[in-house]
C-alpha cells in the first residue's frame, strides 16, 4: 500500500465505492516522479464495470494478463509509459474501441491485437515499432 501514492489510492476508493465507469490516475507530464506509478495497482482488476481507465504520464512497464478482467473497457490509456510489449490477454477486450499507447518502448504488437473487433483507434506514436 506504501508504493500507491495517498492521491491515488482515493481515487480507486471513490471508483470502488462509487462503482464509477471511469478512473484517471494520469499524471501531469512533469509530475514527481514519486506521484507516478511503477505498476498497475492489483485493486484495479476487480473493476469489471470499468469502462475507461486512464493511466497516462506514469513509470508503468508491464500491462499484466490480469487486463483481461476489465471486460467492460471502452477506452484504455497508456500514453507515455515504459511499456515494452502488450500481453496476448489484451485479445480478452472485445469492447475497447479506443486505445492509447503512444510513447513507450513497444517494439512488437502481438497477433492477438487484430482480434479486437470493436477497436476503431489505435495511437502507436513514439514507440519502436
Amino acid at each position: 500500500m506504501s508504493q500507491i501514492p495517498q492521491r491515488v489510492w482515493e481515487k480507486i476508493q471513490e471508483v470502488k465505492e462509487k462503482r464509477l465507469p471511469k478512473l484517471d490516475l494520469s499524471n501531469d507530464r512533469n509530475a514527481d516522479h514519486k506521484e507516478k506509478l511503477a505498476k498497475i495497482p492489483a485493486e484495479i482488476f476487480d473493476f469489471d464495470w470499468l469502462q475507461v481507465l486512464n493511466l497516462s504520464y506514469n513509470q508503468i512497464s508491464i500491462l499484466p494478463d490480469a487486463i483481461a478482467r476489465l471486460q467492460n473497457l471502452k477506452t484504455l490509456d497508456l500514453r507515455e509509459n515504459q511499456i515494452t510489449r502488450l500481453p496476448d490477454a489484451i485479445a480478452s477486450l472485445q469492447k475497447l474501441t479506443t486505445l492509447y499507447l503512444s510513447g513507450n518502448q513497444i517494439t512488437t504488437l502481438p497477433d492477438a491485437i487484430a482480434s479486437l473487433q470493436k477497436l476503431t483507434t489505435l495511437y502507436l506514436s513514439g514507440n519502436q515499432i
